[in-house]
């Protein structure tokens, strides 16, 4: 798993498996069969895609939409979306979800 520790401008795909350490400006794509965690910022809306698995301990300024894949959440998003049968969204007690919007 590659750790990044920078700003990177976005829409960003994700398609490999790293670490973030860093921001994501605006939004990003989980793609199919990758692993994210999150220990910073996106500043949009995170969307993972089927098969993507995502642990987020930072913070996701916008919705998260799980299409299939695995979310495990222990920090703050807005909002959180599954819109597939096979997405798996799991919120730690001490997560916060803001529900904003």
């Amino acid at each position: 798993m590659k750790a990044v520790h920078d700003t990177i401008d976005g829409p960003f795909a994700i398609e490999e498996d790293i670490a973030l350490y860093g921001t994501i400006t605006g939004g990003a794509t989980l793609r199919s069969g990758r692993r994210f965690i999150l220990h910073g910022t996106i500043t949009g809306d995170l969307k993972l895609e089927r098969g993507g698995r995502a642990i987020l301990h930072g913070t996701v300024v916008g919705r998260i939409y799980n299409d299939g894949g695995r979310v495990e959440l222990f920090g703050i998003a807005d909002a959180v979306a599954n819109s597939s049968g096979d997405a798996v969204t799991i919120i730690d007690p001490a997560a916060h979800v803001l529900g904003r919007r």
